[in-house]
């Protein structure tokens, strides 16, 4: 996909399970969804009888709608720092002291759990959705129907595992963990960036699945020294637990100016632990042609990176040094695009890899596009 079609631009798509797609950064709002059918006089007809001596509301008297699911308004974003993978269930006071630490600003707890969603193998998250949402990239995070739909009990699995396993939103599919197999309402499509998170359920929803209680946090501590947190985490933990950096690496001018592009690739992906420089080389090379056409697309993106400048403005990076973060300079743009694509999970592989390159542009044609030349460059 060329300039005219942007990529970070469009960022991610979150579509809610009531039909409603919900319009993130660089998107038009889309039309409210047709309201439902009145039920017709024979379904009425067919109900029981109510008693006639019901008394009638006051004349005045607000009819008061019905209450949405209780998800708390998203506070601030949280990006994670370390995750604690534990064999068996965690303590709530061991919880309780890694809420504690010196320099935790946020922790979220999940309830891991292996199923099979729909046939695929996935890694299922039960979480406190108010609590969890944090930890998500922003535009997931600030979409409150995703959230109400895991309060309401439904399953909102990532846009890569709903593509390998050919999930249809806003219908049930079949989930099978631990002995357990049932039917779950595909409530909404989101991106994660976390880790091991294919699919969540409310914690309730995925204990039935044999989920670990406790089983893995998710911590934020941005001031704290990561080696320091660890031990610290270590400490409460103890050797039953895996402790894992997720810190991004942070952005350091190289004594020595990257002079290709390719070069420019491979210094950047370094940003992100895992990450190919293949895939920040197939990106630029569909959305620019590696700086050949720097735009602006019809969408308004800029630079060899195709950013959106409202996108730019929350994910712009100074990558030289020169106390300038320019859309149009790659020195700033293609490390701006591998920490956005780590974000989403670009230094995985599968699914993840998938998520992240469909955050970058949200069609399945352009993720495959731009995998099938990842894989191609050498």
């Amino acid at each position: 996909m060329r300039a005219a079609a942007t990529a970070v631009g469009v960022a991610a798509l979150l579509v809610a399970g009531s039909g409603v797609a919900v319009a993130v950064r660089g998107l038009p709002e889309p039309a409210a969804a047709a309201p439902p059918p009145a039920a017709s006089p024979a379904a009425s007809a067919a109900a029981v009888p109510v008693p006639v001596e019901v008394p009638l509301p006051s004349p005045g008297t607000p009819v008061a709608a019905p209450a949405p699911p209780a998800v708390r308004a998203l506070a601030g974003l949280a990006v994670p720092d370390l995750v604690v993978r534990a064999d068996r269930s965690l303590s709530e006071a061991q919880v309780r002291r890694l809420r504690r630490l010196e320099g935790v600003t946020a922790l979220a707890v999940l309830d891991p759990a292996a199923v099979r969603v729909g046939g695929a193998q996935a890694r299922l998250a039960g979480v406190d959705p108010s609590q969890f949402r944090a930890f998500t990239p922003q535009e997931t995070a600030a979409s409150d129907p995703v959230w109400e739909a895991v309060a309401r009990g439904e399953l909102v699995p990532t846009h890569g595992l709903a593509s390998v396993a050919e999930l249809p939103l806003g219908r049930d599919v079949a989930v099978q963990g631990r002995g357990e197999r049932a039917r779950e309402r595909v409530g909404a499509l989101a991106a994660f960036g976390v880790p091991a998170v294919d699919a969540v359920l409310d914690r309730a929803g995925a204990a039935s699945y044999g989920a670990v209680r406790n089983g893995s946090v998710l911590l934020a501590a941005p001031e704290r020294d990561v080696e320091d947190l660890t031990a610290a985490v270590r400490a409460v933990v103890g050797e039953q637990a895996e402790v894992v950096s997720l810190r991004p690496v942070r952005i350091e001018v190289p004594e020595d100016r990257p002079r290709t592009y390719r070069e420019l690739y491979v210094q950047s992906a370094t940003y992100c632990p895992g990450m190919r420089w293949q895939l920040l080389a197939a990106v630029g090379q569909v959305e620019s042609g590696h700086g050949k056409n720097l735009g602006p697309s019809s969408a308004g993106a800029l630079g060899p990176m195709q950013f959106l400048p409202s996108t730019w403005a929350s994910y712009g990076v100074d990558g030289d040094g020169d106390g300038d973060a320019d859309i149009n300079d790659p020195y700033d743009a293609v490390p701006a695009a591998a920490l956005y694509l780590c974000r989403y999970g670009g230094g995985g592989s599968g699914q993840a890899l998938y998520d992240a390159v469909y955050a970058y542009n949200h069609l399945d044609s352009y993720v495959q596009t731009v995998l099938d030349l990842a894989d191609r460059y050498e």
